[in-house]
């Protein structure tokens, strides 16, 4: 899994709204960026905050659930299934997006977590 750079990460969440506002505009402080490949994204409108966790590699070696999560995503665009995961959003609490490659096309597109809705 290769790692994404800050302009690719931004590039891509504006494809989503923020929770707060619904604005699709969002910006990545570099010195928030950890050893363990989390960073601190903001809504450039409303100033709202949210983690944007970029280590796929472990993410998906520790949680059972997600690589069967991954194979059974249909791709918007060739409608087959399976896709890499890139990096995911904890948009809120109540709203995870994984940011995902179809394996067959190579379409980038955000995908809604159903696994990581917190109640």
């Amino acid at each position: 899994m290769s790692m994404l750079s800050i302009t690719e990460v931004e590039q891509r969440m504006s494809q989503v709204n923020c929770a707060i506002c619904r604005s699709n505009r969002f910006g990545i402080d570099s010195r928030t960026a950890t050893q363990d490949g989390e960073w601190k994204a903001i809504c450039r409108d409303c100033y709202y905050t949210f983690p944007v966790h970029t280590n796929m590699e472990f993410y998906v070696n520790t949680q059972p659930d997600v690589p069967y999560r991954l194979k059974a995503i249909a791709c918007p665009k060739c409608e087959r299934y399976g896709v890499t995961l890139d990096f995911r959003i904890n948009m809120s609490v109540r709203e995870s997006i994984y940011f995902v490659t179809c394996t067959h096309c190579r379409h980038q597109f955000p995908e809604r977590s159903s696994l990581e809705a917190f109640e």
